[in-house]
């Protein structure tokens, strides 16, 4: 078991929220002045370039956000796994992550698996998966089975064989889905146990397009309404997660741990899966090149993109004004917990 400390301003004021309604690129110069002790940023489409790489000036921001006092937390659709270089190389030590869509709260050791801790995690129940497999086997569309640290797949056919290589080939080198005969438990049994793997912390539908995830995800609400399954219609795919779990669940998880509100929070994002996040936050970004959603629940849009560090632009400008100057500082202990294996044991 590990424990972890993190240092956080101790006096937060919350900023006003101004919701943004349109597509109108905001400067965030005059914000109010106040102390933020959360910084929350997604990945792909946010903090990555669109090469999935994050700049030198980037990295060098959210060096001198720590510094000042805050806290920076990763929150993204990704797992544990495909996170961790990314932390390794933003080279603060242990860091706080929202992993799987929010369905993962945790402290993340970029450099050894062995030391991240576990907050919270929320797996999605076998009725549902079943339903989410029935819907995808409709759609003849293959179905990524998430694991804490690993992903399976069981396509059909070429077609399905193809879809997943061209997801795989998007995630990076440490997202390799693993072929598997089946993702179903053994004909004419009810036992849990005859179920090939545990409970996922989600599922993904493969789609291979945009225009294509949008619609599969419209299919899928007929049959699983927002009483049963939280959907996301994403890039290339569509997510299935349990109702209530989201960034902003997961978020609120991750501040619990160590001590800090979600009102003293500043997030960033671009996507379906960040408007919660965004609403949920004190102060939130959206991407200018994001999608609507985003862009509707955020209070203020970045000035630039990914491709030009935009993140890191309005994260200078919080610094020039002091919003992450504490008037006394105090650490807070993370709480601890387990490594991420060990719920699934």
């Amino acid at each position: 078991m590990a424990t972890a400390a993190h240092a956080v301003p101790a006096c937060v004021a919350r900023v006003p929220a101004r919701r943004a309604s349109a597509r109108s690129v905001r400067c965030s110069a005059d914000m109010p002045g106040s102390s933020l002790r959360l910084v929350a940023v997604d990945m792909d489409g946010t903090l990555l370039k669109p090469d999935s790489t994050i700049s030198d000036d980037t990295v060098d921001t959210l060096r001198r956000v720590h510094a000042s006092g805050a806290v920076v937390c990763v929150a993204s659709g990704r797992p544990a796994a495909t996170i961790r270089r990314y932390a390794s190389q933003i080279g603060l030590g242990p860091i706080p992550a929202v992993c799987f869509n929010g369905a993962c709260a945790m402290l993340l050791d970029g450099d050894n698996p062995e030391n991240d801790v576990v907050w919270h995690v929320e797996v999605m129940s076998r009725e549902v998966v079943s339903l989410v497999l029935d819907v995808a086997e409709t759609l003849d569309l293959p179905v990524q089975y998430c694991l804490p640290d690993v992903s399976v797949t069981a396509p059909v056919n070429a077609k399905q064989k193809q879809l997943m290589d061209q997801f795989d080939a998007l995630v990076g080198p440490e997202g390799g889905t693993t072929r598997v005969a089946t993702l179903r438990p053994k004909a004419d049994s009810d036992d849990s146990d005859a179920w090939p793997f545990p409970p996922p912390l989600k599922l993904i539908i493969i789609t291979g397009s945009p225009s294509r995830a949008e619609k599969v995800a419209e299919q899928a609400r007929l049959t699983l309404p927002q009483s049963t399954c939280h959907i996301i219609a994403a890039e290339v795919h569509v997510e299935f997660l349990m109702p209530g779990v989201d960034k902003a669940s997961g978020l609120r998880a991750a501040g619990k741990a160590l001590g800090v509100e979600l009102e003293s929070c500043v997030a960033f994002g671009d996507a379906n899966n960040d408007v919660e996040m965004l609403r949920a936050c004190g102060l939130s970004f959206a991407m200018p090149n994001g999608r609507e959603s985003a862009i509707k629940a955020a209070d203020l849009v970045c000035r630039d993109d990914n491709e030009n560090d935009g993140v890191a632009k309005e994260l200078e400008t919080l610094l020039a004004g002091g919003a992450f100057r504490a008037e006394a500082e105090a650490p807070a202990t993370a709480q601890a917990g387990l490594g991420l294996m060990n719920y699934f044991e």
